[in-house]
């Protein structure tokens, strides 16, 4: 049985079978098992357990408290995975490691699915762009740790999320590339301007919603996006907007046409064998017709031009 840990929104453990995610009880244990989750196969110490657990107030019953809270966690894993959850936790000097096995944990799923995002948006694959971010996105199911106040908001954990909430922001701007390089302006305007929105001083959401919304016919709309930008930037970070906005505005302003999306090749089919020439280099064997027709023309020359004609054409080819 694979068991399957979510850190990507509220913390989840669950099997493969697609059950409903199992509690995981106790504020101690979830806070627990997070810290392990976030070091992975890698050794935590029982000092940094003891922070994670109770900050800067750490108890003189910590190592007792620590033992139970690690009792109630192998006993948490061995419901899930009955035969493997000795494995699962291990004793290491100096402290515990948890081990996840690849494709177990969906914070890595995610980020390998952002990884390829990445690769192929460098390849201009824009196809492939559009599948991965599809594959990446379900797989968030909001703000990493969303329900562990105060362990998420400490230094680690922290920078951890942060981490994760930016693979997310970038890969969606990747997707609204392939979005516009295929041509679908119209329909990524409402995402981009829900997400422009959310983020209103990322110039990533706004500079594609600017393009996306000139590409629809839409200029107005996409000049006042331009400008809600600027006083953003201006009021709030005492800056201009960066060289891609800029871009994009000179776009606008240039008034260029909307590209047309581009056409998928077509698979060429084998050509049917000609049964006649197609384009012939002489026309041959009606020595009378032509006669006649270079008589109407007043070309015509002494007595057997036409047999003449065909001879030397015969000869050409």
């Amino acid at each position: 049985m694979v068991v399957k840990f979510g850190l990507l929104g509220t913390l989840v453990l669950h099997d493969g079978d697609g059950t409903e995610p199992r509690p995981v009880g106790g504020p101690k244990v979830r806070v627990l098992l997070a810290a392990l989750l976030l070091q992975a196969n890698r050794t935590v110490s029982r000092d940094a357990l003891k922070e994670a657990l109770w900050g800067d107030a750490v108890p003189a019953s910590a190592d007792a408290a620590l033992a139970n809270h690690l009792t109630r966690l192998r006993r948490l894993l061995t419901t899930v995975d009955p035969e493997g959850s000795e494995e699962r936790l291990r004793t290491l000097a100096p402290g515990y490691q948890l081990l996840v096995r690849e494709g177990e944990l969906d914070a890595d799923v995610f980020e390998a699915r952002v990884r390829a995002v990445r690769r192929a948006h460098r390849r201009e694959d824009w196809e492939e762009v559009r599948r991965e971010a599809a594959l990446a996105m379900p797989l968030w199911r909001g703000t990493p740790l969303a329900d562990l106040a105060p362990f998420a908001d400490s230094e680690g954990p922290a920078l951890r999320v942060h981490q994760l909430a930016e693979a997310r922001l970038q890969a969606l701007e990747w997707s609204f590339d392939a979005e516009l390089r295929l041509g679908r302006h119209q329909e990524a305007v409402a995402a981009l301007s829900t997400l422009a929105a959310e983020h209103p001083l990322r110039e990533g959401f706004h500079q594609r919603l600017m393009l996306a919304l000139h590409r629809s016919g839409r200029q107005a709309d996409a000049f006042a996006v331009y400008h809600r930008l600027r006083r953003s930037l201006v009021d709030e970070l005492g800056t201009e907007p960066g060289d891609a906005v800029r871009r994009a505005h000179q776009e606008l302003l240039s008034g260029e046409p909307a590209p047309s999306p581009p056409v998928p090749a077509a698979r060429t089919a084998p050509r049917p064998p000609f049964q006649l020439p197609y384009d012939g280099d002489a026309f041959t064997g009606r020595a009378a017709e032509a006669a006649a027709i270079r008589r109407a023309l007043g070309l015509a020359g002494p007595e057997g031009a036409g047999e003449a004609d065909d001879r030397a054409a015969g000869r050409a080819r």
